[in-house]
């Protein structure tokens, strides 16, 4: 079993509002493969897409999904980050 699917479950079984961030696709060095997955609240993170700016970018727009996200529950988004330049 992955080792964030209990902790989601468990967010989920007492109707807390989570995000799932996933890195969906690696294209060169990066710090995690694809697949990689975070778990994000309004107030927390666990797990690890790997740190870093890439992170916080990931935290700060799962968050803004979090929002957002009364008006679409089951809201999907992709986001790109390129490693070094939008990330600095």
């Amino acid at each position: 079993m992955q080792a964030w699917l209990p902790d989601l479950q468990q967010l989920l079984a007492h109707g807390d509002a989570a995000v799932l961030v996933t890195v969906a696709r690696v294209e060169g060095s990066a710090p995690r493969e694809a697949g990689t997955k975070m778990i994000v609240t309004r107030d927390s993170a666990k797990h690890t897409i790997g740190g870093g700016h890439l992170e916080w970018k990931a935290i700060e727009t799962a968050r803004q999904v979090l929002r957002d996200g009364m008006r679409s529950p089951h809201m999907r988004r992709l986001e790109r980050f390129a490693l070094g330049p939008s990330l600095g």
